[in-house]
């Protein structure tokens, strides 16, 4: 009876071990486009507030990043609703990425937030911290957890090159310049490691 435990005990083992590597080459699979899309929103709001805030002298215009997480989010809404449609159900793996994805975006929506209006409000000094690297951190952050996650090389060495470098770069970069670093990091994060899973995507 013992042995029939034993046995029942590593066949579920097995299963679950089964269960989450499929899961891991499904999400992989499905990475891809969505890497693409934001870094390609990340990419072009950032030069776009570069050219803005550059002619202008205006820093207010870092605000379109708003308007660029509403825009990613309604895509990333249908593109979910469209796998729903067509049976699709998310993975655990996948709940997992998006459980990342989603506290990148809580932070990086609420730090501005409270860096330049609440602590304004609120007589605070400025701490003299750009938000720029703090986001560049965490993109570069969430992006190696994804790839870890996955066992992506790509996407790990895409997060790990970005983030560090680009953190220091843009605390070196004061004013629109920072922006470039940013189109940077959207670039070799997120754009190139979604192509080249989309390129390897059947060999996954």
């Amino acid at each position: 009876m013992e042995n029939l435990n034993e046995m029942t005990a590593e066949r579920s083992l097995e299963i679950i071990k089964k269960y989450i590597e499929q899961s891991r080459k499904d999400t992989t699979k499905n990475a891809g486009m969505p890497m693409v899309i934001w870094g390609c929103l990340c990419m072009v709001t950032a030069l776009i507030v570069g050219h803005l805030w550059n002619t202008s002298g205006n820093a207010a215009w870092n605000f379109l990043w708003f308007a660029m997480a509403l825009i990613g989010w309604g895509i990333t809404i249908w593109m979910g609703r469209k796998e729903k449609a067509e049976r699709q159900p998310q993975t655990f793996v996948g709940k997992v990425m998006g459980h990342i994805w989603l506290s990148f975006g809580i932070f990086a929506s609420v730090l501005p937030i409270l860096m330049y209006v609440v602590m304004p409000l609120c007589g605070m000094p400025y701490f003299g911290i750009s938000y720029t690297p703090l986001v560049i951190l965490l993109v570069g952050l969430c992006a190696t957890a994804t790839g870890l996650i996955l066992r992506n090389g790509w996407i790990v060495a895409g997060g790990i090159i970005s983030g560090l470098p680009g953190a220091i770069l843009s605390s070196w970069l004061h004013g629109p310049a920072e922006m470039l670093v940013m189109a940077g990091v959207a670039l070799v994060a997120l754009i190139i490691p979604g192509i080249l899973i989309n390129w390897r995507k059947d060999y996954v």
